[in-house]
């Protein structure tokens, strides 16, 4: 497997050439990008919660704390272990300023946009995930209005597929989560149609004239996870990454 460049809207962008939806980075004007390999993550002095990001922490359980931490990991890698009872965990939005601000990525044009994750859960039937882009909301597994993501809830190993727009969502279950097993999921917004895979294959896709696209909000970089017993648990991310030439 070996990276190639290709030139979009005026930006150089480094993808793979085996699989040519991922993106790996990308320079040029009106390029908004994060990507994260996590050998090291900037955090609050005190709490040492990540300050990159609007961080809703939720650990009611009498286990200890719901926790972000960069693990020992070949690599680099995230490490977030939630609290032990039903619900506690983690929920972060990239960017962290006064009122919340960070809201960054704008599907109202044709604006080419790559999103990908490479994560796994050690119980994934027992555990809620959510990875994509969201409007800004605290519980975005609870019912976001507007986003683009890959959710799975507990009670089940499906991960889904969403777009979302003004509340009203399109679901396509594209895996089935295995535990303690990584898997890479990813879009590609070409300007008019947004693409899913999983593992590098296609699973679906959706035109940006359905009514779910959501392309009158600014989103922005959107995880979240909870566990879904009176058990504590835990999801390793490998990488993350997020680019859009508008």
């Amino acid at each position: 497997m070996s990276t190639e460049t290709t030139t979009v809207r005026e930006a150089l962008v480094y993808r793979s050439h085996e699989y040519t939806h991922r993106w790996y980075d990308a320079f040029g004007p009106d390029v908004v990008k994060y990507l994260q390999e996590f050998l090291a993550l900037p955090v609050d002095d005190t709490t040492h919660d990540p300050s990159e990001f609007t961080n809703t922490i939720v650990e009611t359980g009498g286990g200890g704390d719901s926790t972000v931490t960069v693990t020992d990991v070949a690599g680099g890698a995230l490490l977030i272990t939630t609290d032990n009872a039903d619900n506690d965990g983690y929920k972060m939005q990239l960017g962290h300023g006064a009122g919340g601000a960070g809201e960054n990525i704008d599907f109202s044009g044709a604006y080419p946009f790559y999103f990908g994750v490479r994560f796994a859960i050690n119980d994934v039937d027992q555990t809620d995930c959510l990875f994509g882009v969201c409007i800004t909301d605290t519980s975005c597994l609870d019912g976001v209005t507007d986003g683009m993501y890959f959710r799975s809830v507990d009670e089940s190993a499906t991960l889904s597929f969403v777009t979302e727009k003004d509340s009203v969502e399109s679901a396509t279950s594209v895996a089935t989560l295995a535990d303690d097993t990584y898997i890479v999921a990813e879009m590609y917004f070409d300007g008019s149609t947004v693409y899913h895979y999983i593992n590098g294959t296609l699973t679906g896709s959706t035109a940006n004239s359905a009514t779910t696209f959501p392309n009158n909000e600014l989103l922005r970089l959107t995880i979240e996870f909870l566990t879904g017993e009176t058990t504590a648990n835990t999801c390793t991310i490998d990488w993350i990454r997020m680019i859009q030439i508008q």
